[in-house]
């Protein structure tokens, strides 16, 4: 039993190490980034004016609307806009003070195009098979950031120019002046290193780096509610390489506390709990056999030179394997060992040549089954039937 115990102390010990090895960062939210969008679902961007009062892109619900701000050093707003100026390029955008808002659907001017599009890939969906998580991390530097592993399997061959943009946005946006914008776009990360064959799996986790958050003002230890991220692949199929378009989409709420049970934050914890109570189960068992175990040794003296010592056993077994006395007290007789059979009382007459003036200590040599052996001391007055 006590090897039992050594050893669950150590898996205790031991598990969590074992666990984190390799691992240097605390994750505090996990969860699967889920399934493709349907090839109906559209992927609007909406590039805001400078007055925010207007409602030129507020969409339907049959979309998923992301908006861009690209006015911060005009109206010395805290919200980010370099990626929104270098979006804007990508699309030809001249922004000035007299930009009106406009709308592009799956990279395209008008949604009709986009919908035309995607109606063409609906049979081949999905196009891409990505499966991964989503992990809200902390550092050695306490600075949070987002891993994302995934495996990535194109299931048709790709063009070379498939593009991922990664796009990361508040639902309900508020600057310091008070301005709000919905599901605005903090942060994009475009990314291209993935395979575009056909069942060529690429394993892979791409990260959005605690600096690249702090440049963009995401700071999710302080503001982790109202965010979403959102994937989207934009590319063409090799066998229909004419048509550049939303080949994959992936948009999810990014929750304030983990979805997922992970080995950090409950696995290790329930395992350790686990253990603890087996331990302690353990040790209270141990300790009620070893009440239960344990002989009740009782002694009085019958004359000067004879001591009776009763010995009554309860569950177990207990054997006397010896019994020897100190000087200057000395045994006229020798008692021999023997067994006690459990819920037994045996009385040992233990006869001294002569009645010393010194207190008289006898030390009783036992064994109890599953106890082990050890030795009883008594200590008993030259002149007193005293029980001790």
């Amino acid at each position: 039993m006590k090897k039992l115990m050594i050893l669950l102390v150590i898996l205790v010990l031991v598990i969590p190490s074992i666990s984190a090895e390799g691992e240097n960062y605390t994750a505090h939210v996990r969860i699967d980034i889920p399934s493709a969008e349907p090839a109906s679902k559209i992927l609007h961007e909406c590039f805001v004016e400078m007055d925010t009062s207007d409602n030129n892109c507020n969409q339907d619900k049959d979309v998923i609307s992301l908006s861009w701000w690209s006015w911060s050093d005009q109206t010395n707003s805290n919200w980010p806009d370099d990626d929104s100026k270098s979006r804007a390029s990508t699309y030809g955008l001249e922004l000035n003070e007299t930009f009106e808002s406009i709308s592009y659907f799956n990279q395209h001017l008008f949604e009709s195009d986009a919908t035309n599009n995607s109606s063409k890939i609906t049979d081949s969906m999905p196009v891409i098979d990505l499966e991964g998580e989503l992990i809200i991390a902390e550092g050695e530097t306490d600075i949070w950031y987002i891993r994302m592993p995934v495996e990535m399997t194109p299931l048709v061959n790709l063009t070379d120019d498939t593009l991922l943009y990664i796009f990361l946005s508040q639902k309900n946006a508020v600057d310091h002046h008070g301005r709000v914008v919905s599901n605005l776009i903090y942060d994009m990360k475009p990314e291209v290193g993935f395979g575009i064959d056909a069942d060529n799996t690429t394993k892979v986790e791409w990260i959005i780096s605690s600096e690249h958050l702090e440049a963009a003002g995401v700071e999710l230890n302080q503001d982790p509610y109202g965010w979403q991220l959102t994937m989207a692949f934009f590319g063409a199929i090799e066998s229909d390489n004419t048509t550049e378009q939303l080949l994959s989409l992936h948009h999810f709420d990014i929750p304030a506390k983990s979805q997922n049970v992970d080995s950090s934050s409950f696995y290790i914890p329930a395992l350790i709990g686990v253990l603890l109570i087996i331990i302690c189960y353990a040790l209270i068992s141990q300790s009620f056999r070893t009440e239960k175990g344990m002989p009740k040794i009782s002694s009085a003296w019958k004359n000067d030179t004879t001591m009776i010592v009763e010995i009554q056993s309860f569950s177990q077994r207990v054997e006397i394997k010896s019994i020897n006395v100190d000087a200057p007290w000395k045994m006229k007789n020798n008692p021999k060992s023997r067994f006690i059979e459990p819920e037994q009382t045996v009385n040992l007459e233990i006869r001294f040549k002569q009645n010393e003036p010194v207190g008289c200590q006898v030390g009783i040599r036992l064994e109890v089954e599953e106890l082990g052996a050890w030795t009883q001391y008594l200590m008993m007055d030259s002149s007193s039937t005293k029980e001790e």
